[in-house]
């Protein structure tokens, strides 16, 4: 007999690192904006989707930028809750795979911010590719994964219970490239920027040096282990931003 599915609540892991303070609030929509501007269609009126919005920090920071048909999704029910609250357009979906294969070639753009990683592996390549067929033509696909080179992988790795992976520059290239995906681009992203006041030796800026002098260390040992040439190609931060496009033909 098979035994029933308990039930999580995902809101406790994600409040601890979220809130709904004013502060919190604006330093993820600065970051978001920071992120993703370099890699959204320039057309404004792009119909944008963000799977596994969670608080909808993403949503509130595209639309900042000016683009108005968004909306998003994510499974958490209390999250959902906040992000309507807020005003955002958002649907709660128990299976989110099959959700959006009901909306294939519907969306100019979908954000997969630490999204894939909470996937099974198994199931991560058909996942990826689902996500491609909600796609319209030459879409972009804009997404985050755990760097599983960074100094604290081990910890993003395991940080959440619902995790299942990290991923390499080669691993996450491989499984967009196999779900059909072209123009794939894979780059650090930092969560922190120098400060204003980045040569007076205090408060945010010791926290920026800090950073830098053990991301050297890091990339010295990466340059020991494989060599010059490969190692300093490393990238070394916590996560991986990446962004690749739906080809215009689908190889069936």
């Amino acid at each position: 007999m098979e035994k029933p599915m308990i039930k999580t609540d995902y809101s406790r892991i994600y409040l601890r690192f979220h809130s709904d303070t004013p502060e919190h609030i604006a330093a993820m929509t600065a970051y978001f904006r920071r992120i993703l501007k370099p890699l959204l269609p320039q057309n404004k009126e792009n119909t944008l989707f963000d799977v596994g919005c969670g608080m909808g920090f993403a949503l509130m920071a595209l639309k900042q930028l000016g683009y108005n048909n968004v909306s998003g999704c994510d499974s958490d029910e209390r999250q959902v809750d906040y992000c309507r609250k807020n005003g955002l357009e958002v649907v709660q979906t128990e299976d989110t795979a099959a959700w959006l294969a009901t909306n294939k070639s519907k969306f100019g753009g979908i954000l997969a911010l630490d999204l894939i990683e909470h996937i099974p592996v198994p199931d991560q390549l058909e996942f990826t590719r689902t996500l491609l067929e909600a796609l319209t033509a030459g879409a972009p696909l804009i997404g985050t994964v755990p760097n599983a080179s960074s100094s604290l992988a081990m910890r993003s790795r395991h940080i959440c219970f619902t995790h299942h992976a990290s991923f390499t520059e080669h691993s996450l290239d491989f499984l967009l490239y196999n779900a059909g995906f072209e123009n794939i681009q894979i780059q650090e992203v930092e969560y922190l920027t120098p400060p204003p006041n980045v040569w007076i030796p205090r408060g945010a800026a010791r926290h920026w040096w800090a950073l830098k002098f053990f991301r050297l260390w890091r990339r010295l040992q990466m340059m020991a282990e494989l060599g010059p040439a490969q190692g300093r190609l490393v990238p070394l931060s916590l996560n991986l931003l990446f962004s690749a496009t739906r080809k215009k033909t689908l190889n069936h």
